[in-house]
C-alpha cells in the first residue's frame, strides 16, 4: 500500500500521525511525506524563531527516525499557505504522480491558517481518491470552535516512542515548547488508545473511506 502524508510544516505530520507512518513502514508499506514549506518563521516583532535551514535539517532527521526515506519539501510561505488554485494544482500534480492508496492531511477546522489551507487544498486535489483522512491537531494548533471527531483509530502501540523521538529531532520546536510538548503528545496517544481498548493510538476524521469486501 502507498501512503501519502501531507503537512504544512516540518513537524506537523510527525505530531499527528508519526506512529501510523512508523507502523506502516514496519509492515512494508510505502510512505511519502509531502511538506508544503521549509517551515522557517519569525515572530510578529521580527524575532527569528526558526530558520528554514534548521527546520529542513531537523525535518529530515525526524523523517529518518520514523523510517521515511521519501520526504519532499516545497517552498510555500510557512505562514500563508492558502486554499488556492496554486496550492491545489501542485498537490494535484504530486498526488497523480505518486498515486497513493491512502492520503492523510490536516483537519479543516484547524486554527492555524496554513493548516486549514493545506487541508482544504488537499481534499480538493484528492477528489479522485477514495481513502482520505484528516489527522488530529495537537496544541498549539487546533484549538477550534469546532470539535475534532475521532472516527478512525490506528493502534500505534510499540511505535509511540519512535514517534516521540522523531519529535525530539525538531530541536528548535522542542526548545520552544519544552518537555510538555512531548508529554502532551504522548498523553493524547494514550487517551486515544484508551478509547479503542489499546495502549496508544492516533485518531483521524474520515473525508472518504473505501471499504473493500
Amino acid at each position: 500500500m502507498k501512503i501519502l502524508a501531507i503537512g504544512a510544516h516540518l513537524d506537523d505530520i510527525e505530531l499527528a500521525c508519526g506512529g501510523t507512518l512508523a507502523k506502516a513502514i514496519s509492515n512494508k508499506h510505502q510512505v511519502k511525506m509531502l511538506v508544503m514549506s521549509e517551515s522557517g518563521y519569525t515572530n510578529y516583532d521580527g524575532k527569528v524563531m526558526r530558520t528554514p535551514q534548521d527546520a529542513v535539517q531537523e525535518g529530515r532527521k525526524a523523517a529518518a527516525v520514523l523510517g521515511v526515506e521519501d520526504i519532499e519539501i516545497l517552498q510555500f510561505d510557512s505562514k500563508d499557505i492558502p486554499y488556492h488554485f496554486d496550492v491545489i494544482e501542485i498537490l494535484d500534480e504530486k498526488i497523480q504522480a505518486y498515486q497513493p492508496d491512502v492520503i492523510f492531511t490536516h483537519w479543516v477546522f484547524d486554527t492555524h491558517q496554513s493548516h486549514e489551507g493545506v487541508a482544504k487544498s488537499s481534499i480538493t486535489a484528492a477528489r479522485r481518491h477514495n481513502n482520505v483522512y484528516m489527522y488530529e491537531p495537537i496544541y498549539p494548533a487546533g484549538r477550534s470552535y469546532v470539535a475534532f471527531r475521532p472516527q478512525m483509530y490506528i493502534d500505534i502501540g510499540g511505535y509511540e516512542e519512535q514517534k516521540l523521538e522523531a519529535l525530539r529531532q525538531h530541536k528548535t520546536e522542542y526548545e520552544k515548547f519544552g518537555d510538555q510538548w512531548i508529554e502532551g503528545t504522548k498523553a493524547r496517544a494514550a487517551y486515544r488508545g484508551y478509547e479503542m481498548g489499546k495502549k496508544y493510538a492516533e485518531a483521524f476524521e474520515i473525508v472518504r473511506c473505501e471499504l473493500t469486501l
